[in-house]
């Protein structure tokens, strides 16, 4: 066994919220954000206040991240367009230097053929989900993406996922390194969080909102609004979005907080490096 793959390497936690701007977040300055959590590691571990994202669509951002090349490099801008075995990614390293690698969450990311040689486990099949897929939007705002409130946090699907890795976290035995990925669902349209995080925020207490019709901005973005009728939507209403969506990204801190917790528990805090990041940001309210 090689020395990268002896089980005294460090173990990872890639946690990945979805569209997380840096400003949702307390220690990036946000008044009105409830984010303990984020702010403990924050200030425990290393805060990148000058960390941008390659592209501001999904896939992209992830085929970036995962490779370190610019998006341009293999032309991947799309969601449908993913990484392919001839191409390096992260979890190939990692799993090619003895670590299994267990991804809990949507794909993406990698090409199909991609991961025999990248991944150990991979799932994206947990309870909650299709009582989340039901919610509908509030009346008046389909175009929005405003939904009313889930139910409980721990039906949710990314409860579920969550359990998976404190599943791996709290084996007895280990007999190779791991990396767990973990790819969150929330913070992401349609706007909704589970009851007790939904109205958490007030929208009188968020930060004042990008108005639209600023100057230098492309044509589309006037066109866009048009067309979805946006620019008939009330003030009100966005700050109510922006607010749900904070409650979404508290959401999210109470998940982080419940991996750090079982990391501590488990031992694992002392043998494990935990990554925070997003993928790309999103508008919510803007």
């Amino acid at each position: 066994m090689s020395a990268a793959a002896r089980p005294s390497a460090p173990n990872i936690i890639i946690f990945m919220p979805d569209e997380m701007r840096a400003d949702s977040l307390a220690c990036y300055g946000n008044p009105a954000s409830r984010t303990p959590n984020f702010d403990r590691l924050a200030g425990e571990g290393a805060r990148f206040a000058e960390c941008h994202v390659q592209f501001p669509v999904c896939g992209a951002s992830r085929c970036s991240m995962m490779t370190g090349w610019p998006a341009s490099v293999r032309g991947h801008r799309s969601l449908s367009y993913f990484l392919r075995p001839d191409e390096p990614n992260l979890f190939r390293y990692l799993k090619g230097a003895g670590y299994d690698v267990f991804w809990f969450g949507k794909n993406d990311l990698l090409a199909a053929q991609s991961f025999p040689d990248s991944v150990t486990r991979w799932t994206d099949r947990v309870g909650g989900y299709s009582a989340q897929s039901q919610l509908r939007p509030l009346d008046g705002e389909a175009n929005t993406f405003l939904f009313g409130p889930m139910g409980d946090r721990r039906d949710t699907w990314d409860y579920g996922l969550l359990r998976l890795a404190l599943e791996v976290l709290e084996r007895t035995q280990q007999d190779a390194p791991f990396c767990v990925f973990l790819p969150m669902s929330q913070p992401h349209p349609p706007y909704t969080a589970p009851a007790d995080f939904y109205d958490l925020i007030s929208p009188d207490d968020v930060p004042d909102l990008a108005p639209p019709g600023l100057l230098g901005k492309p044509d589309f973005h006037a066109a866009l609004r048009e067309s979805y009728g946006l620019d008939r939507v009330p003030e009100a209403t966005f700050r109510k979005i922006r607010a749900v969506y904070l409650g979404q990204v508290a959401f999210t801190d109470w998940l982080l907080g419940e991996l750090m917790e079982a990391m501590e528990r488990t031992g694992r805090a002392k043998d494990t490096a935990l990554f925070v990041l997003s993928d790309h940001g999103d508008y919510a309210g803007d």
